[in-house]
């Protein structure tokens, strides 16, 4: 069930508690590997069957692990990569707020950022996004016009948006008439009551309430721009940093190879797997740390599509060892080949699939 309110918006509090602004980098990390361990995974196979409740992003937002978006990007990498590991679904409910908060961090409004980034840095307010609906080819889905008052009206329809009934707030994209893209964070409540929402019936990481919203005229007072960028650069950063792995999938590829471990006779395999996966872990944030972004496009999708290949592999390896039991409803295998699933089209785009079709015919990456 949808942890839906009032006009369909969120049915909870934001979290209660803020973190410690002192609390360094190991401590923030070592507090959120802690609710990894000990509240997530325990309970992860429950949530991907009933979906994330707030008080599991709440337990991360006490941990201090929102406002890691703003520190280090290797702090946030390991953080990532113990939450995915614990947990997918979660992960992925987490994951959204780091686009908004580094925006509202980043924002030349002063009144949006003295009001909003305390709040979203703490976790006190959560936040989605709607932006990938601005990389996909064809017209607009979302366009934003000048209301005439120094404020926007938005309309179209958002294919995308996760956390439904958990955010609070939604950082949305929007195409403008003049090739630029109007970035605004807007209340859940105002998006609920001004458009019409869909719910997404998934078969994996549906515990993360995925839907879509139609909206016509939604306005977008000045306190609520964040920014407005041109198209065409915003598009580039965007395609470049879609060709780069993501943390959390080495975070399945963790919990796939500790889960394979477990069984005879897959022990080998799974020390293969652990191997492999270091070395593709190495090399991909070798080249995010070390490269320019633009640069090295094509071996950031080899090595992509090298992860992705193995993690379905290793997860289907999980159900195999499992037997029949991957097939009840609460199988932690069946969870995790879902899981692995989902990062094989986790910000999917035509060359990724191409890059995918090289590996499935023969290893697009090699050491050396």
């Amino acid at each position: 069930m949808r942890p839906t309110g009032p006009s369909g918006g969120p049915a909870h509090a934001p979290g209660r508690h803020t973190p410690a602004p002192s609390s360094s980098d190991a401590e923030v990390l070592a507090a959120t590997r802690r609710v990894a361990a000990e509240l997530l995974r325990p309970l992860a196979d429950r949530t991907a069957r009933d979906g994330v409740p707030r008080s599991h992003l709440d337990a991360l937002a006490d941990a201090g692990a929102f406002g890691l978006a703003l520190r280090a990007p290797g702090v946030l990498r390991d953080a990532v990569e113990a939450v995915s590991a614990a947990d997918g679904a979660t992960w992925f409910v987490y994951a959204q707020h780091h686009r908004p908060l580094r925006a509202v961090a980043a924002s030349d409004n002063r009144e949006l950022r003295e009001n909003r980034l305390t709040p979203l840095r703490t976790g006190r307010v959560l936040c989605g996004h709607a932006v990938s609906h601005l990389a996909r080819p064809g017209p607009p889905m979302l366009t934003a016009t000048p209301d005439g008052a120094g404020g926007w009206r938005v309309s179209g329809r958002i294919p995308w948006l996760t956390g439904w009934g958990l955010v609070d707030a939604v950082l949305l994209g929007a195409s403008t008439p003049d090739r630029r893209i109007l970035f605004a964070l807007l209340s859940s409540a105002e998006l609920a009551e001004a458009g019409t929402v869909r719910p997404h019936d998934l078969w994996s990481m549906n515990a993360t309430y995925a839907v879509s919203v139609r909206v016509t005229g939604l306005r977008v007072a000045p306190p609520q721009i964040v920014s407005l960028r041109p198209a065409a650069p915003w598009l580039r950063d965007h395609h470049a940093q879609s060709a780069n792995t993501h943390p959390a999938l080495f975070g399945n590829l963790h919990a796939t190879t500790a889960f394979l471990g477990a069984h005879e006779p897959f022990t080998a395999r799974a020390a293969h797997a652990t191997r492999r996966a270091a070395e593709l872990r190495t090399r991909a944030y070798a080249l995010t740390d070390h490269q320019p972004p633009s640069e090295a496009l094509a071996e950031r999708l080899a090595v992509r599509a090298a992860a992705v290949d193995l993690a379905l592999r290793t997860a289907t390896a999980c159900v195999i060892a499992s037997g029949a039991q991957a097939m009840t409803r609460d199988a932690t295998a069946a969870r995790l080949l879902a899981e692995a699933s989902f990062h094989a089209v986790h910000g999917q785009n035509a060359e990724a699939r191409q890059a995918c079709a090289r590996e499935r015919n023969g290893p697009a990456w090699h050491e050396g």
